[in-house]
């Protein structure tokens, strides 16, 4: 209750000014709140209601800056109130103040216009990559169906350092095996990199 009294008291300084209202406030340390009402201003109810105090209304000092055409702030300990130009309307700014304003939007656009360009690039430069990994991971895919039919299409037997041998074994399946495992080795870490790629793509896709 003592934070309101203070608030609403500090809205009495401003109606009847420093020196006169000096005894007065002095006399409201302490009193009771009779009642609360709700305060409106502009036709919007403010955040904090007008009060009585033996049967006179107070109101907050910011809501009578804001009567008055005034900004009201507290800056270490110290109640700031500036002028604006007229009720509820602020000082219209300088030549200089618009061109700055200016200034920053034509940065604002620029760095937009930028950032767009350059997911623009990666989007395009992605698109490329996928294309090549695509073609690369379908390239293989036949390579390593082709191996595997002629796995399955080696005679029983075949010559191996001169000599007649069963392909089963042999050291000439183990070759087949083994560059069939090096293919599809090869295939997982193309089909990574593209799932990767398509991850950067999509991200950017929600980006713009």
């Amino acid at each position: 209750m003592r934070k309101v009294i203070v608030s609403f008291v500090a809205g009495l300084l401003v109606a009847i000014g420093v020196n006169a209202a000096y005894a007065e406030v002095a006399t409201l340390i302490g009193k009771q709140v009779d009642g609360q009402f709700p305060l409106k201003i502009g036709g919007e109810l403010s955040e904090v209601p007008a009060i009585t105090i033996e049967g006179v209304s107070y109101i907050p000092l910011r809501a009578a800056g804001e009567i008055f055409g005034a900004k009201v702030s507290w800056l270490d300990g110290e109640i700031i109130m500036e002028k604006t130009n007229g009720i509820g309307g602020a000082t219209p700014p300088t030549a200089e103040e618009m061109a700055e304003i200016a200034r920053i939007e034509q940065e604002r656009l620029l760095e937009e216009t930028e950032k767009k360009n350059e997911i623009l690039m990666q989007k395009s430069r992605l698109r490329g990559e996928i294309q090549t990994l695509q073609f690369k991971i379908n390239a293989l895919k036949r390579e390593i169906e082709s191996r595997e039919e002629g796995m399955k299409k080696t005679p029983e037997y075949v010559f191996s350092n001169g000599e007649l041998v069963p392909y089963e074994g042999s050291e000439l399946q183990k070759k087949h095996q083994e560059d069939l495992a090096n293919l599809r080795a090869e295939l997982a870490e193309l089909e990574a990199q593209l799932a990767e790629l398509e991850k950067q793509k999509a991200e950017l896709e929600e980006a713009s």
